[in-house]
């Protein structure tokens, strides 16, 4: 069994490396050209303001939940959006 202290180290390189390739996930998205969104994914991605949860974003927009997860979906493989837990709610941010 790891002591606290192993523990401890693992976490710290652990920590290390995910700086590392938040790096190079910049670098690489640097290099890349913007990729295209339309106006429904600019309005869903206006609300990204870490404030807004999936049903605040539904209610917002008039839209279903199931088109509001779409689009959200289609906006994270763009790398435009990330999800965030703040307060035990999922809510999301502009990258």
């Amino acid at each position: 069994m790891a002591t606290r202290e192993q523990i401890n180290k693992m976490l710290k390189s652990l920590k290390s490396i995910e700086s590392k390739l938040d790096v190079l996930v910049r670098l690489q998205k640097a290099s890349m050209p913007k990729p295209k969104i339309g106006e429904e994914e600019k309005k869903i991605r206006k609300l990204c303001d870490k404030k807004h949860t999936i049903d605040d974003m539904v209610e917002e927009t008039k839209k279903t939940r199931t088109n509001v997860t779409s689009i959200l979906t289609n906006l994270r493989k763009k790398g435009l959006i990330r999800s965030v837990k703040l307060k035990d709610k999922l809510v999301y941010e502009r990258i």
